[in-house]
């Protein structure tokens, strides 16, 4: 009986140790994401378009 208790305290601490980390990693993972709407890596309709009409014309 004192096994399971001290088992279930040790496993309190250490979700409370990894749970805060956990969070911390997948939300830096979150925000360096450019394929999520509105990331780092997404840029305006305006600028895409642009960017894709600036090229050397073909004529």
């Amino acid at each position: 009986m004192s096994f399971a208790i001290a088992s279930l305290i040790v496993l309190v601490i250490v979700a409370l140790i990894l749970i805060p980390i956990l969070v911390r990693v997948l939300g830096e993972a979150a925000r360096r994401n450019p394929n999520r709407p509105g990331g780092e890596g997404r840029s305006e309709p305006d600028e895409e378009a642009q960017r894709r009409h600036s090229g050397p014309s073909r004529g």
